[in-house]
């Protein structure tokens, strides 16, 4: 019986020569499919059969990388949401602060354009609050004494008479509203020219004093200065008529009068720096007639 020697000693092709042969083999082989593209029906089994083995070799990187990258940018998305909330806040803030601009200036604009021609020198404050006594209706303003604010100056607003001054401090003034019990000024039917009294009353409502039965006065009548007290200029609106109503035996009909302004929401109030004292140039008149008589004599 022969034997041969151990597998561990025998001897083949080289490895050298192998390699050669295999090498030799796949530049034939990349030829031949270069140039009769045989090899791609081959080529895509291949890949048919191994593509579903790559994924599932795969598939932990991947599972590791997409939950690396959802937590990711769930962290990224929670940051630019916070922000997106912060700048959010910001913008609504700003949208604030130009909607008041926005109206600030059309109130201005309103309040300079119902400022009489004949009124050579006004000036316009910012309302600072209502003056906290339930028995009267009065405003503060941020202008006094230095601003040549003298009491009883006349005041209006936006859509018409406010009222008067009837206090003055360095600083700030104090605005009795054409509403409160103590108000009466001189008005005239834009319509018909009657003139009449307005008082106020305390309330929402002004009421037109000594109407007669007769007086041509209804219901949307507008009312505005007479002039004739000669400290509110002429034609500048004060209310519109609400309601008239003559109870029989009575003398004077009662009408009901609506302001022309919104006396709730002032912002701004314009002083018309005029002589509030209409008086005294009649009795400097008379005082200079008494001192040339007793010079005459």
């Amino acid at each position: 019986m022969e034997y041969g020697p151990p597998p561990l000693f025998r001897q083949g092709i080289s490895a050298r020569a192998r390699f050669l042969f295999f090498v030799l083999i796949c530049v034939i082989l990349i030829l031949v499919d270069g140039r009769l593209r045989s090899l791609d029906n081959f080529r895509s089994a291949v890949i048919s059969f191994t593509t579903p083995m790559v994924h599932v070799a795969t598939l932990p990187i991947t599972l590791l990388g997409e939950g690396e990258g959802y937590f990711i940018s769930k962290v990224k998305l929670k940051t630019a949401n916070d922000q997106l909330l912060e700048e959010n806040q910001k913008l609504s803030l700003e949208v604030a602060r130009l909607r008041e601009m926005r109206e600030e200036n059309e109130r201005l604009r309103q309040l300079v354009n119902a400022v009489p021609r004949e009124a050579d020198r006004v000036v316009t404050g910012e309302v600072l609050g209502r003056v906290s006594d339930q028995f009267t209706r009065r405003l503060q303003i941020n202008l006094g004494e230095k601003s040549g604010i003298v009491q009883g100056m006349p005041v209006i607003g936006a859509f018409g008479i406010l009222g008067q001054i009837t206090r003055v401090a360095a600083t700030q003034s104090e605005i009795t509203l054409i509403t409160d019990h103590r108000q009466r000024i001189a008005v005239m039917n834009e319509r018909t020219g009657e003139r009449y009294i307005l008082a106020g009353t305390g309330e929402e409502l002004m009421d037109l004093l000594f109407v007669q039965p007769s007086a041509d006065i209804k219901g949307g009548d507008r009312l505005v200065t007479s002039g004739l007290d000669k400290i509110f200029p002429r034609q500048i609106m004060v209310g519109t008529v609400n309601e008239t109503l003559h109870k029989p035996g009575e003398t004077y009909m009662a009408v009901s009068v609506i302001p022309s302004v919104e006396l709730e929401d002032i912002q701004f109030a314009t002083v018309i720096l005029t002589n509030p004292n209409v008086t005294s140039v009649f009795d400097k008149k008379d005082k200079d007639s008494t001192i040339r008589r007793r010079a005459g004599r």
